[in-house]
């Protein structure tokens, strides 16, 4: 999936009073990465621990929760037969909550990036003004190094970059990054350390909820929560979730 540039926040790691939530009230957001997905069931079946807590939110209206973190750790223990997982609720709609996005960038050869977009039916198109549009997101994505480009669209066609650009990954023609402030990858564009960052709106908490409650999902590292605290680790054994 590629290495991600985390922003520096003073974040204190706290102990945290968790609650066991059945699994089948859990909501995803965001598709899964298959790569994470077995190393998690390869970690937790290993060491027969559950370590990390579910980041939970109600979503309104309902007796369901919004997955805030851990959708790889919610579907690894589904595939096990698991029923339920230690969780902490957040109340998502707290100041101290912010929802920001991840930026993937690349290093390679961009005409063999462009093809490939358009090979899974993507426009890309030069726009000065491409940028400006994605940050209002009148577009999928902008498309920004020496030139700037627009690819037009909404939430299926950002999916569709997001499988180009983790094949491409895998197959080790690009090098990606996920970057979580476009400012950082500007500055190592400037380096040369990359060659070109895709820009998009940060959804809102509102519009995640929403989505979820239409029973869609966004494309892997849409959505960057940013927590008033870190959950410590907890030793929960495994056998103890079925």
């Amino acid at each position: 999936m590629g290495v991600e540039r985390v922003p520096k926040y003073d974040i204190p790691t706290v102990k945290v009073d968790y609650v066991f939530i059945e699994l089948d009230r859990m909501k995803p957001h965001e598709q899964l990465v298959q790569k994470e997905l077995e190393a998690f069931i390869e970690s937790v079946t290993g060491s027969g621990l559950f370590w990390k807590p579910m980041l939970l939110a109600k979503i309104p209206g309902t007796e369901e929760y919004l997955i805030v973190d851990g959708h790889h750790r919610w579907a690894g223990l589904q595939k096990l037969g698991a029923k339920r997982a230690p969780s902490v609720i957040l109340d998502y709609f707290s100041d101290d909550v912010k929802v920001y996005t991840w930026y993937p960038a690349f290093k390679g050869d961009l005409k063999e990036v462009i093809e490939r977009l358009k090979r899974e039916g993507l426009e890309v198109v030069e726009d000065p003004n491409a940028e400006e549009k994605a940050e209002r997101g009148e577009i999928a994505f902008a498309l920004v190094g020496e030139k700037v480009f627009a690819i037009p669209g909404g939430l299926e066609e950002q999916k569709k970059v997001s499988k180009v650009l983790d094949e491409m990954s895998v197959e080790g023609k690009i090098e990606l990054i996920y970057y979580g402030l476009k400012e950082d990858a500007r500055e190592d564009m400037a380096k040369g350390e990359i060659d070109y960052v895709f820009i998009r709106k940060a959804p809102t908490k509102e519009e995640v909820m929403e989505l979820v409650k239409r029973g869609e999902v966004y494309s892997p590292k849409t959505t960057r929560h940013v927590l008033p605290f870190n959950p410590d680790k907890i030793d929960v054994k495994l056998e103890e979730l079925f």
